[in-house]
């Protein structure tokens, strides 16, 4: 199972995706409306409740047998949240990877953090699992000066 995580809302989710019945999609805005919470007002006290409850559902969902995997949108993600869900997933056995789940050259700076990349998809509706994910192959800078496509240093 795969946790995907992605800034794009529900309705974009539901616009590009057909067997969403087989999927957990987490809306962190539709979380903070059932708990009672105004986004506006959120504080440490509430956002660690609607945190808790986010892990709570995630492991949950992983734990289900009729999931497929995880969707979690949250517009207001950052470096700092990836970084936690990524890590909060190792301890979770079902989880397999977290993937970004974004348009094509949107959110390049968080890349990094991803072992894999996928984008929505641009022309119809398709099952995600129809979706063909690439595996994202990071150079060091060693391996930078070993590049030479004009063959100039030889």
């Amino acid at each position: 199972m795969n946790l995907y995580l992605t800034f794009d809302d529900k309705s974009k989710i539901k616009k590009c995706f057909l067997n969403l019945r087989k999927y957990l999609v987490i809306s962190t805005d539709e979380v903070i409306d059932r708990l009672g919470f105004v986004p506006a007002d959120v504080d440490s006290c509430s956002s660690f409740i609607i945190n808790e409850e986010i892990k709570k559902m995630i492991r949950e969902g992983s734990n289900g047998r009729k999931l497929l995997s995880i969707i979690y949108s949250n517009s207001r993600m950052n470096d700092e949240i990836i970084r936690e869900f990524v890590h909060y997933t190792q301890d979770l056995k079902k989880i397999e990877k977290v993937i970004l789940l974004t348009e094509k050259g949107k959110n390049e700076e968080f890349y990094e953090l991803f072992e894999e990349i996928m984008f929505f998809p641009a022309a119809k509706k398709v099952h995600i699992i129809e979706c063909h994910s690439y595996p994202v192959t990071w150079l060091g800078e060693e391996d930078l000066t070993d590049l030479d496509p004009l063959g100039l240093h030889q």
